[in-house]
């Protein structure tokens, strides 16, 4: 009986002490974002990825089927030209943190871009619509909220239809 008790002392402690800590949480100070300890979240290995291939990702217990973009020319042209999003969308590897804006040159239908470092969202901007006839130089960019490795491209909407936030994981 003692250690039983001792045993659902131990559990109900590890889950009270975890709960603090748990995958989603996150802290904002002055516009950046705290990194969750590399034991919950790794840096991704984007050589295990080829260009142009599709992979399964988990958001928020959702999973999503995408196109990976690491080349330079994949990711300059990205779904332009499209008529519409292959699967889910697209997944940009930049393979180290860095501000990198987005442009809808040449898109067809309206983006929610996800902005991802170290495999936590830190920012999404929703429904951006493609601005045809409009010159390049005149295009409207999208910079992230912070540095970030990786991007994610969904159709507009699907971001707040699949209940995505700041502080999601990706699970690949």
């Amino acid at each position: 009986m003692k250690i039983e008790k001792y045993i659902f002392m131990f559990l109900a402690v590890t889950i009270l002490a975890q709960t603090p800590f748990g995958v989603n949480c996150y802290a904002k100070t002055y516009n950046s974002y705290v990194s969750l300890p590399s034991a919950l979240v790794s840096k991704l290995n984007i050589d295990e990825y080829v260009d142009g291939e599709t992979i399964n990702l988990e958001i928020n217990g959702q999973i999503l089927k995408l196109v990976v973009a690491k080349k330079r020319d994949t990711i300059i042209k990205g779904l332009s030209g499209k008529n519409k999003i292959p699967f889910d969308g697209m997944i940009f590897f930049f393979g180290k943190a860095q501000k990198v804006s987005f442009w809808m040159k040449g898109m067809k239908f309206s983006l929610d871009i996800v902005w991802v470092k170290n495999n936590v969202i830190v920012g999404i901007t929703e429904n951006i619509k493609p601005e045809p006839g409009v010159s390049e130089e005149r295009l409207k960019t999208y910079p992230p909220p912070t540095e970030i490795d990786t991007v994610i491209e969904l159709s507009a909407g699907r971001a707040k239809q699949l209940n995505i936030k700041e502080g999601n994981i990706l699970i690949l």
